[in-house]
């Protein structure tokens, strides 16, 4: 039996069930991923600016959205009706050219373990060709940023002074894996406590673990079946404390529960009560450089 790649009998499907079909896909929340460009691969990011770029997801779905600007009349006149009934406000953005001049400007407070190389040139001419200098279309109100970065610190520093800082209500951050069991990913407290104060409208703080097999259990390790199991929030994230029964680590993993921790520390007293999740990124799929991908939403 052949698998059913495409499907043809949509328009004959009752309105009222085509409406559903429509509403669910344009109320839902996209991910605008962050990564490094595969041009950065040769760059070292403790002196070197990275350069980034962004691919959005569909988080009911985990696809890849090819063409991320809003709807429009192209695609027909029944779905573009619902799509403006959802209210959506779009907002273009041009992530990597924004990271990276947040650093070179100087106006991004860059911990001293990266000593930055102001005078890199980044945006050559080859450079603005490339796909990172298109504008990628964010609804703030309930689309979700996240650094998924193995050097997420340089796009974290950055945002203190990108220009929609203000505009971001979720955003989710890589813990990145370290060779050194000391080296705790984003430094101490007070300058982490300084980006987030500068993010005004930040609702959302999402610590992620993207899961190594180094620390899981060999004799427990999950099957498939079960990671499809866990319950998973809008983002397709699992709770890590679910995470860590159901795929029977060893222990928590220290490196991540530190970087939580000091997360936790920076958001006392701020103004604006932030709302910190500990999650796990189970469906993320190792690409090459400069790409990501999620395995499709085990919901479907």
């Amino acid at each position: 039996m052949t698998s059913l790649k495409t499907f043809e009998c949509f328009n004959n499907l009752p309105k009222e069930l085509r409406i559903l079909i429509w509403e669910y896909h344009f109320e839902s929340a996209r991910i605008h991923v962050i990564h490094p460009s595969p041009e950065s691969q040769m760059r070292n990011p403790k002196r070197e600016v990275l350069l980034f770029c962004c691919t959005v997801l569909d988080s009911a779905t985990n696809l890849v959205i090819l063409d991320e600007r809003p709807p429009s009349p192209l695609i027909n006149h029944e779905a573009y009706d619902i799509a403006l009934s959802c209210k959506r406000i779009w907002t273009p953005v041009i992530f990597g050219k924004d990271l990276a001049d947040s650093v070179t400007s100087g106006r991004a407070r860059v911990p001293l373990q990266f000593a930055i190389s102001l005078g890199t040139n980044i945006y050559d001419e080859y450079n603005d060709t490339r796909q990172q200098a298109r504008p990628v279309y964010v609804d703030w109100e309930r689309d979700m940023l996240y650094l998924c970065v193995s050097n997420a610190e340089q796009a974290f520093w950055s945002m203190r002074s990108v220009p929609w800082r203000d505009s971001v209500r979720k955003l989710a951050v890589l813990v990145p894996q370290s060779e050194f069991d000391r080296a705790i990913p984003f430094g101490p407290t007070d300058p982490i406590r300084e980006v987030l104060e500068s993010m005004t409208e930040l609702e959302e703080l999402f610590v992620v673990l993207v899961p190594q097999a180094d620390v899981l259990v060999p004799v427990t390790a999950p099957t498939s079946k079960a990671l499809t199991s866990l319950s998973r929030d809008e983002f397709g994230f699992v709770p890590y404390v679910e995470y860590l029964k159901r795929a029977g680590l060893a222990s928590n993993h220290i490196l991540y529960a530190r970087t939580a921790m000091s997360f936790r520390e920076a958001l006392v007293d701020l103004p604006k009560k932030i709302k910190l999740k500990r999650v796990v990124d189970v469906d993320c799929l190792t690409c090459s450089f400069g790409y990501y991908r999620r395995s499709l939403s085990p919901y479907l």
